[in-house]
């Protein structure tokens, strides 16, 4: 039996941010990962000299501590601006580019241009304040509300080249399936800030941090241990056990409440019963660079595909892909990500593929390579009344001892949210020690 200060559940970027801050207060960290990497829903995929992210997208420049982290670790030179421009499919299927604020102006018309400014000054200029990297205020008007019934105000264009494109690029769902808490929080961060990336993949940070940790690899856990109301441990499931005076939960919330025993009743029910987008991603590695300008492929305005959103990590990230050929990713929303998932690789290939025709003509043709990652828990779903659950939820685990919840499920889903959660459970865990 092993024992340590502290035993951090989950290998991502949330798990070891925690690690590493406890590691330099001189605390005594073991890190335990199910999988066989580190970066948990931060990927780079390979084929050959070329690379992409087919998890974690970019980093925002307002991304504070994550930032710091990147500084820390020696990274702070290997950022590259990861954008570009965007390519809608308008009703009548034809493509309309934009590169820039003056351009989508342009596309969205006099109406559209007005509905844009009224969002801003609603939403942004006017609207009631709370943190973009952690959900602590209950605001029921933005919380209690499906995105789809805060814009009855709006016109055609603003809903087909803002609203539909970037909810389903920044959460991953449709209005319909989202609160307005959720898109007022994700479209601020995607209208107000840049992007950038590491040039060897954003995991490359997670590589960097899971260097100074003690990191278990392929050892998931069965359960926490308790006595007498208190978290003093792990159970590995191949039986062993490591006792400590704290555990950092820095799962998924789907695997958090796996673990977390009945005599946490509230928690195990909340942990359970969260919302969620699971992602089967499809990526095409093609045998040349597509001729479009465009990095960003948006079609909801001409027809309600299933894979209605694609990127060319090619031009997004060329850092990455020396090779000069384009990568596409495709992308889907909730609710059709869920059907697909049940579905064979190569039925969700051919989906794409026909789905992506009428923004990436000939693309069938040019393929060299398909695969699927299938994101099991890609993004937090917020439906009507999740922030007022969360803030409940963060309040009663507040009271556990012996355990935190760590997570950027539980603050709004961005990477730094993930950062910032993982230094409050550190601090946690050094008041717990």
């Amino acid at each position: 039996m092993q024992q340590v200060d502290t035993v951090v559940v989950g290998a991502g970027i949330v798990g070891l941010t925690a690690a590493e801050a406890l590691g330099r207060a001189g605390r005594d960290v073991v890190v335990v990962e199910a999988s066989s990497r580190v970066g948990g829903r931060i990927v780079r995929m390979t084929r050959g000299g070329d690379a992409l992210e087919a998890g974690a997208q970019g980093i925002h420049n307002n991304y504070r501590e994550m930032h710091a982290l990147i500084a820390r670790h020696d990274l702070a030179g290997d950022l590259r601006p990861s954008s570009g421009k965007v390519q809608y499919l308008d009703r009548g299927a034809q493509p309309r580019v934009s590169g820039g604020n003056a351009d989508l102006m342009r596309i969205l018309g006099v109406r559209g241009t007005a509905d844009l400014i009224q969002f801003r000054t609603r939403y942004f200029t006017f609207a009631k304040k709370f943190p973009q990297f952690e959900i602590n205020r209950d605001i029921p008007e933005y919380d209690n509300v499906l995105a789809s019934q805060s814009f009855g105000w709006a016109g055609e264009r603003f809903h087909d080249f803002v609203l539909r494109p970037m909810i389903h690029a920044m959460c991953n769902t449709r209005p319909d399936q989202t609160n307005l808490y959720h898109v007022i929080n994700s479209l601020r961060l995607r209208l107000t800030t840049t992007i950038q990336s590491l040039r060897t993949g954003n995991v490359t940070l997670c590589e960097r941090l899971a260097e100074k940790a003690p990191v278990m690899l392929e050892a998931p856990v069965e359960q926490l241990l308790t006595s007498r109301g208190r978290v003093e441990g792990v159970q590995l499931a191949d039986g062993r056990t490591i006792k400590a005076r704290h555990v950092i939960v820095a799962t998924t919330v789907g695997a958090a409440g796996r673990i977390t025993p009945d005599e946490f009743g509230p928690a195990k029910h909340f942990l359970e019963s969260f919302t969620y987008s699971p992602m089967p991603l499809v990526v095409l590695f093609l045998d040349r660079p597509r001729p479009e300008e465009a990095y960003a492929f948006m079609g909801h305005h001409h027809h309600d595909a299933i894979f209605n959103m694609a990127i060319d990590h090619g031009k997004k990230t060329p850092f990455l892909a020396p090779s000069g050929k384009s990568i596409i990713t495709a992308w889907p929303a909730y609710p059709n990500t869920a059907s697909q998932l049940a579905k064979s690789d190569s039925e969700i290939i051919a989906q794409a593929l026909a789905d992506l025709a009428p923004q990436l003509p000939g693309i069938a043709g040019q393929v060299e390579e398909a695969r699927v990652m299938r994101h099991d828990w890609a993004v937090a779903r917020y439906g009507p009344g999740a922030h007022r659950r969360i803030i409940d939820f963060k309040a009663y685990a507040q009271t556990l001892p012996g355990v935190s919840y760590a997570g950027n499920d539980y603050d709004g889903v961005h990477m730094e949210s993930g950062v910032r959660s993982a230094l409050r459970a550190a601090e946690r865990s050094l008041r717990d020690a």
